[in-house]
């Protein structure tokens, strides 16, 4: 699921012309190596809650940012990347829950 979240981040900043491609993607916006996403695909695992943490962090950056503004359009923008980031935060949490929710953590 996390993958395909990460590739939805991508394309709809690239989609707004913030990024112009993956690799810068994975580079400005995960703090990772341009062929991160790749590698999570080819040994099928999951981003790191790391790096969706730093995505979300810069998400919510920009649009407070974006927010801040008097243009139209960049309160269209900053509604945009909030969006992203409640996306982001809700795989963090699903990620942390799983954690928590493991059966050696919950044993007392």
């Amino acid at each position: 699921m996390s993958i395909r979240l990460l590739e939805h981040l991508r394309d709809e900043l690239i989609q707004t012309g913030i990024v112009q491609n993956t690799p810068e993607f994975c580079r400005s916006w995960l703090g990772r190596s341009e062929g991160y996403i790749r590698v999570l695909r080819y040994h099928q695992i999951e981003p790191s809650v790391e790096t969706l943490t730093i995505c979300s962090n810069k998400l919510g950056y920009y649009a407070a940012r974006l927010n801040g503004s008097d243009a139209e359009d960049h309160e269209a923008w900053a509604a945009k990347l909030i969006n992203l980031k409640s996306l982001c935060d809700s795989a963090i949490a699903k990620q942390a829950e799983a954690v928590w929710r493991a059966p050696e953590r919950m044993a007392l």
